[in-house]
């Protein structure tokens, strides 16, 4: 309210400007330290949130596949135990199955490492029922054939190698030695 003065004579007074309505402050420091920790807690509470939303929802899938699993192995064993043909049918396709999971990559990279230069490889044809494994290819002679076939003594993934055939042929006008090699699969 702005103070009263004394008016002139034969003048109008002033109208009094009246504010009846009290000026804001700044907030002050306390009140933006509250509202950074607010903020700061409601994040951190909308992220736990999610994060649990996210594992429920991953439990819930694990546990419906499990019961999926569960329920597959049920009728499978109750079917099995009904029908002699497809529990011989289920042992092949483990076997099968357990063929397949065999780690292939010591394999080949044993069989790599031996010939280099002097024997190239055609084919690898393992057998894991029977834990054998044949291999044909070319050497560039017969004393490449055989270093070849002796170095597989020291291997890890293989052993016992044995030359089944081996046929001298001409190709492109070099004499080459055509063979097949069995060899005992230790991964069998």
């Amino acid at each position: 309210m702005k103070p009263l003065s004394i008016a002139r004579p034969g003048t109008r007074p002033p109208t009094p400007e009246l504010d009846f309505v009290q000026r804001r402050h700044a907030p002050g420091w306390l009140g933006w330290l509250l509202l950074a920790v607010g903020a700061v807690t409601a994040f951190a509470s909308f992220d736990r949130w999610q994060t649990t939303e996210d594992e429920v929802a991953a439990l819930r899938d694990d546990n419906r596949r499990a019961a999926r699993k569960a329920e597959q192995a049920r009728v499978l064993a109750r079917r099995e135990q009904d029908d002699p043909a497809l529990r011989a049918r289920i042992d092949v396709a483990r076997k099968l199955s357990l063929q397949r999971a065999r780690e292939w990559q010591p394999l080949f990279a044993e069989l790599e490492a031996r010939g280099k230069d002097d024997v190239a490889l055609l084919s690898v044809e393992p057998d894991a029922a029977r834990g054998v494994l044949r291999v044909t290819g070319e050497a560039r002679d017969l004393n490449a054939l055989f270093a070849y076939a002796e170095s597989f003594a020291d291997a890890q993934a293989v052993s016992a190698p044995r030359i089944e055939v081996f046929e001298l042929k001409e190709r492109d006008g070099l004499q080459v030695v055509a063979f097949s090699l069995r060899l005992q699969w230790r991964g069998a």
